[in-house]
């Protein structure tokens, strides 16, 4: 009687302790009573708040480029890659943004999904080549291919939640349809012979194609922020922006205006000085959003140009 009820009883023992060695008490992501989240590491402001969108409550999202920051010069901290080391998925631009994740991921880490695949990508110079330029996400187009894409990745590492994933993305798609249609009313109030944007760097030419503007120059004749202008680019221009009746220079947030500030004051036109073009806003900023950014970017442009 003795050897029947020891080996129920020695069954039940493994048991237990299997189930109190699994992953910190809990399940796996998405599963269980006590489900841990799913471990999310996005690399740009701009994938972070998307991914916000879409996974909700249902994810711990780690952000590695804060508000702020330019994403062209921007390099991993301790914690980036503490976070990276932990994550169930990683969310990276692509287009040479991020090329920097590459160095932080060890043998049989997580592959990094990039989630601007399936985007029609137009091109630009650095460094007098011809490049791809990443600056997709100031059209609400491209920012509506990437939510599905976070939402694809998401549901594939969390089954359980896919649905809540979906419902999420769809409900993200139908807002940037809304703010769409806001941004074109808001560029619509600008007289059509005024509709030409002079920046900072070329960051600008996704959301110019997609509400109907013209880039005519940039400060900075590259969509990298790390090239240089020649005396030449300056002098050219400055004749661009005469020649073609300029009414403002568009600086960005996360980018010194210092030579841009020059030139505008040279040209004897209008300096802003922060228009969001590589990065968001600060939380609480009202542009912490990609929408939110798309609409304060269009009322600053609009402003300056009527």
């Amino acid at each position: 009687m003795k050897t029947l009820l020891f080996w129920p009883a020695l069954i039940l023992s493994i048991i237990g302790i299997a189930t109190a060695a699994c992953g910190k008490g809990d399940d796996a992501p998405g599963t269980g009573d006590g489900a841990a989240k799913l471990n999310v590491v996005a690399t740009t402001v701009q994938i972070t708040a998307l991914a916000r969108e879409v996974g909700g409550d249902k994810i711990d999202l780690h952000g590695i480029i804060p508000a702020g920051a330019d994403a062209h010069e921007y390099e991993p901290t301790a914690s980036d890659l503490r976070a990276v080391e932990g994550a169930d998925v990683i969310l990276r631009h692509g287009m040479g943004l991020d090329d920097w994740i590459e160095d932080t991921l060890g043998a049989g880490d997580v592959e990094p999904v990039t989630v601007t695949e399936g985007i029609t990508v137009q091109k630009g110079e650095e460094d007098g080549e011809t490049i791809d330029d990443p600056h997709v996400w100031h059209d609400p187009t491209n920012d509506k291919v990437i939510v599905g894409n976070i939402a694809e990745a998401l549901g594939a590492a969390d089954p359980d939640n896919k649905s809540a994933y979906d419902a999420n993305a769809a409900a993200y798609k139908q807002t940037l349809d809304e703010t769409r249609d806001q941004v074109q009313a808001i560029i619509n109030e600008i007289p059509e012979e005024n509709r030409k944007l002079v920046t900072n760097h070329d960051a600008f030419g996704y959301f110019a194609r997609a509400f109907g503007l013209e880039v005519v120059g940039a400060v900075i004749p590259s969509v990298s922020t790390g090239s240089e202008p020649s005396a030449e680019d300056t002098a050219a221009l400055l004749d661009t922006i005469e020649r073609e009746g300029v009414k403002a220079i568009f600086a960005e947030s996360s980018v010194n205006p210092g030579l841009a500030t020059t030139l505008a004051n040279d040209a004897g036109v209008t300096i802003v000085d922060d228009l969001y073009g590589d990065s968001l806003g600060e939380p609480g900023s009202g542009a912490d959003t990609v929408h939110g950014m798309l609409l304060a970017n269009a009322r600053k442009i609009a402003d300056a140009l009527k």
